[in-house]
């Protein structure tokens, strides 16, 4: 083959390769760890110093965590708007799973304080 069809070739097919492969920067183990850490981290410590608190300062604090919960669901939600400006799609689809489980939580959680009307 001539050797300008073979550079031809040759960069068609990097082409291709970045095409069907992820991106190298969209690590999802890394991006899902995260997430989940944080959340359970700061769940357990709320949990820890409402059982340690008297009277109405465990009331307050449940409120506390509960503003807490709602921050970082704001702060994923922001997140996969900004992951889907720079196209990076994976991420993007792991924060709505992760919104959709938080909010299935949340809604049983409700079911259960408020009742089932």
């Amino acid at each position: 083959m001539n050797s300008e069809l073979r550079e031809l070739f040759e960069i068609k097919r990097e082409d291709e390769q970045k095409k069907t492969g992820p991106p190298a920067d969209q690590n999802a183990a890394s991006h899902i760890l995260i997430r989940l850490t944080v959340m359970i981290i700061g769940t357990l410590a709320f949990a820890i110093v409402i059982n340690d608190a008297k009277g109405w300062d465990g009331l307050a604090l449940l409120m506390l965590m509960a503003v807490f919960h709602a921050v970082w669901l704001l702060f994923i939600i922001v997140e996969a708007v900004i992951l889907q400006n720079k196209k990076k799609f994976t991420l993007r689809n792991i924060n709505l799973i992760f919104i959709l489980v938080l909010l299935l939580i949340y809604g049983i959680g409700g079911i259960f304080l408020f009742g089932f009307a």
